[in-house]
């Protein structure tokens, strides 16, 4: 038997939990883009004849939630990435624990050919001295 020994432990990692929260990740920063490019076009109505103060505190916090909506969004995008990540090195790791789990099986195979061999050896020159 080879002296080492693989993993024999699959990688505990749930694929499509991982899968369906990126996916809403990247529902909901879309969505909160929409809606952003929704309240621009709405208040570009409003903005067109309106001018003095209330103008332009109405400016700043447009701006503001805007801007709050487009960090929320990437936000969410980089964390949807992050779980795609994390899905991807799960998904080698247990690549990788398989590739050795069949070296080992290649080996242990290999060395019991080995012994084999050696064992029909002996016997062929015990016959032949006996």
């Amino acid at each position: 038997m080879p002296n080492w020994q693989p993993n024999w432990s699959d990688v505990i990692w749930n694929w499509g939990a991982a899968s369906a929260a990126s996916h809403e990740l990247r529902r909901m920063a879309d969505r909160l883009d929409e809606s952003a490019q929704e309240r621009r076009q709405l208040a570009s109505a409003a903005q067109a004849e309106w001018r003095g103060r209330f103008r332009d505190e109405f400016d700043g916090d447009l701006a503001h939630m805007v801007g709050e909506a487009q960090n929320i969004a990437a936000e969410l995008r980089a964390a949807a990435g992050q779980i795609d990540n994390a899905s991807d090195r799960a998904r080698a790791e247990q690549q990788h624990r398989e590739r050795e789990r069949e070296r080992w099986r290649r080996e242990k195979r290999e060395e019991e050919r080995r012994e084999r061999e050696a064992r029909e050896r002996r016997e062929r020159e015990r016959r032949k001295n006996s």
